[in-house]
């Protein structure tokens, strides 16, 4: 049997600048409001859909900060909501080519953000990102989850018969290089 490597992935910042390689941050905008009402302001958000969206609730719940599968989808900017302001820790990486030696991200190009629960997350199109969120504490964060109805309709189709999804790549680092993936430094937001 073939030796695990563990690579770890320290937790930074939630912020604007951090996170823009893999999306937007969703926050009280500094820009003008693209539309006003008599007593309100609207924003409009980076968010794009191949087809109808879907919004749906999203519970994660507590548990170690390792993982050894990323996905990405190619027809959504995905987005995550923490409810409750409930803090967590989400991981990505940057999108990469469709095929070849360069379709899979390097390990080292992984990376790890606390996300504080009083922002969200738009993701671009194809970036890659782990298959939970991780909660910084018990028991579970709430999320609004903003998706493109075709990719979930084929996820949920995958689980219940494994008809491969063509919207969504999944790719399982210990599977295909014995690695396994460790978010470190998430213990010093546990008392925040």
């Amino acid at each position: 049997m073939t030796e695990l490597k563990t690579i770890q992935i320290p937790v930074e910042p939630f912020t604007a600048e951090a996170f823009a390689p893999f999306g937007a941050v969703i926050t009280q905008p500094g820009s003008p409001a693209n539309f006003e009402g008599n007593r309100s302001h609207s924003w409009i958000l980076p968010f794009e859909a191949e087809g109808a969206t879907q919004l749906m609730f999203s519970r994660f719940y507590h548990q170690t900060m390792t993982f050894t599968v990323l996905e990405r989808h190619f027809n959504v900017t995905q987005g995550f909501m923490p409810l409750h302001g409930t803090p967590l820790v989400m991981v990505v990486a940057p999108r990469t080519s469709l095929q070849g030696p360069d379709a899979i991200p390097a390990p080292e190009t992984l990376r790890a953000f606390h996300m504080d629960g009083s922002k969200g997350l738009i993701m671009h199109a194809g970036t890659w990102h782990t298959l939970d969120r991780y909660p910084i504490a018990p028991p579970h964060v709430d999320c609004l989850f903003f998706t493109a109805k075709d990719t979930q309709d084929e996820l949920i189709k995958e689980k219940a018969d494994g008809t491969v999804p063509t919207h969504t790549e999944v790719f399982d680092y210990k599977k295909n290089s014995g690695i396994v993936f460790e978010v470190t430094g998430h213990d010093k937001y546990e008392s925040n």
